[in-house]
């Protein structure tokens, strides 16, 4: 209806422009001849401008648009007959403009329009001839209006006969080429919403899949970037389109032709790539040909960030390598410890037999002292190297950790020096451990913490209840902190603090930090360092409230 409807306001339009045109021409040369019919080429302006001001108010308001147009067509084969009869009839050089109104009806209201056009305009032509035939013939005086014709009858009635074929034929045809205009024009319209809608489901696909997609030219400058990949760069498509698709990732400018790729080769590779705001992603990219109708026509490039990935492959093999070596250090720690508890028994036996103090009796006590060390260094080294079943209870990590700080306060060396600061959960926070590897856990940071400030300073505790991320698979959490306020841990040492017999600390084993990071992993926890010289040291630990998941692992 839309459309017919502005087909009506250019139809008021073009009739306006052309009953100006016709009759104001038509007045020009009547001027100075026969005055007799300018009145009534006046009344047809008149009326044609008063109608189309009249059409125009109701357009907008009427909603049997094709009654409308019926009625407007009408009315303007009805003025086309009353110009035709005033300017000579049968000879009137004006009813061409009948074939106007016929092919305008078939526009707007196809075939079965234009013939009725054809139908109305030929009876109005045929009974304005018939009218001058009775004229003519037989000087009926009521017809005296009509112009007169020196035409014969077999001239009038033949120039009749072909204009009432020509109506319908013109009728016909063109209502049967605005018929098939229309079809052609719906099954287009109909193609072109199958294409937007394939259009828009490819471009769906694209930003609904869970890799970057980018496209380039020829010149290898972007084309298309897709929502993943604005994500994982932190660019935008109007920001990278027209760039060099290796400048986008950080990357030096490839060998070969722009990096534009043979036909039929394609090439992956795994690189460090650079995020717009500087920072480092390790990406995994898979590049093809781009083809147009065979043609070469760029590059297109899919590729995912697989920093997280990185990150748990060096995790495991660190795993891996750790039980390595837990397995064969447990049997080499047997193997030490045995001849050691010899020692330690002959030694012992030795300082009974000592009756009286001399040289020797010193070097025994050193000799028995460093047996002792040994032996506490082989049993910390089996603890971690041999662990034992987890003892799951229900226990308040307030408490816990409580307790550990309390050990440390009473500790001569560190009670007066160091300020402990607590701030524990408000209301308590109860998770599935085992208690005495979780105390060992806070002993071991609170310690290393403590040594690493030994002019004193600041330890602060911090527990703290993570909600579960939205959409995650995993549960409610515990977050325990250890600050301190101490020199802090250069960063060539950070990658290399939870390898074992790995310590800056003079006379230390090395095993403490390892101790910690495999009891969290048997919890199903985590342990992560920020540190920075000069700016102290800050340990987390990330616990997970059930320990459902440690039991499975037992």
């Amino acid at each position: 209806m839309d459309a017919l409807r502005d087909k009506l306001k250019w139809l008021m339009g073009i009739r306006v422009a052309v009953v100006t045109l016709t009759l104001g021409v038509l007045i020009y040369l009547q001027i100075g001849r026969s005055t007799q019919a300018i009145p009534a080429y006046y009344g047809l302006i008149v009326g044609t401008y008063l109608l189309t001001i009249l059409y125009s108010l109701l357009v907008n308001r009427i909603q049997r648009l094709v009654l409308f147009a019926y009625l407007q067509i009408g009315l303007d084969i009805l003025f086309e007959a009353v110009l035709v009869a005033i300017t000579g009839g049968v000879e009137s050089p004006f009813s061409l403009l009948f074939i106007l109104s016929i092919t305008t009806a078939s526009a707007l209201l196809s075939r079965k329009g234009g013939l009725a056009a054809a139908s109305t305009a030929g009876i109005l032509y045929g009974a304005i001839v018939d009218l001058q035939y009775y004229r003519s013939t037989y000087q009926v005086g009521l017809f005296e209006w009509l112009p007169g014709t020196d035409l014969l009858v077999t001239e009038m009635f033949y120039n009749l006969s072909l204009n009432l074929l020509g109506f319908i034929m013109i009728g016909y045809l063109s209502g049967t080429l605005a018929e098939k205009l229309r079809s052609t024009g719906e099954r287009l319209e109909e193609k072109d919403r199958d294409l937007t809608g394939l259009r828009e489901f490819h471009q769906f696909v694209l930003e609904s899949i869970d890799s970057g997609l980018f496209t380039t030219n020829l010149e290898g400058r972007l084309r298309s970037f897709n929502r993943r990949a604005e994500e994982i760069m932190g660019y935008s498509q109007a920001e990278v389109r027209g760039r060099l698709w290796w400048e986008v990732f950080g990357w030096p400018a490839p060998t070969g032709q722009s990096g534009i790729l043979p036909a039929g080769m394609s090439h992956r590779l795994e690189e460090v790539g650079r995020r717009k705001d500087g920072t480092p992603l390790f990406l995994a990219m898979s590049l093809a040909p781009l083809q147009a109708r065979g043609l070469s026509a760029g590059i297109v490039g899919v590729f995912q960030d697989i920093t997280d990935l990185k990150k748990k492959e060096d995790e495991l093999r660190s795993k891996q390598w750790l039980a390595t070596i837990g397995e064969l250090s447990a049997g080499l720690a047997h193997e030490i410890r045995n001849p050691l508890a010899s020692l330690s028994g002959a030694i012992q036996e030795m300082r009974k037999d000592l009756d009286r103090p001399d040289l020797n009796r010193p070097l025994l006590d050193l000799a028995l002292r460093e047996t002792e060390r040994l032996n506490g260094i082989v049993s910390d080294f089996l603890q971690y190297a041999r662990p034992r079943p987890l003892n799951l209870k229900q226990c308040d990590i307030n408490e816990l950790v409580q307790d550990t700080i309390h050990l440390l306060e009473q500790t001569p060396d560190y009670g007066g020096q160091i300020r402990f600061v607590r701030q524990l959960a408000p209301d308590g926070v109860v998770a599935m451990v085992d208690p005495d590897q979780m105390r060992q856990v806070c002993w071991n940071l609170g310690l290393n913490a403590c040594q690493a400030m030994p002019a004193g300073g600041t330890l602060t505790v911090a527990i703290r209840w993570l909600a579960p991320p939205i959409g995650g698979t995993e549960g409610e959490s515990i977050e325990i902190v250890f600050e301190d306020t101490g020199p802090g841990i250069p960063k060539e040492h950070l990658d290399k603090l939870f390898y074992p017999f790995f310590t800056t600390k003079e006379g230390g084993t090395g095993l403490g930090l390892s101790l910690v990071h495999r009891i969290m992993d048997e919890h199903k926890g985590s342990v992560q360092v920020e540190s920075a010289p000069g700016k102290g040291t800050r340990v987390t630990l990330t616990l997970p409230i059930t320990g459902a998941a440690a039991q499975e692992a037992n």
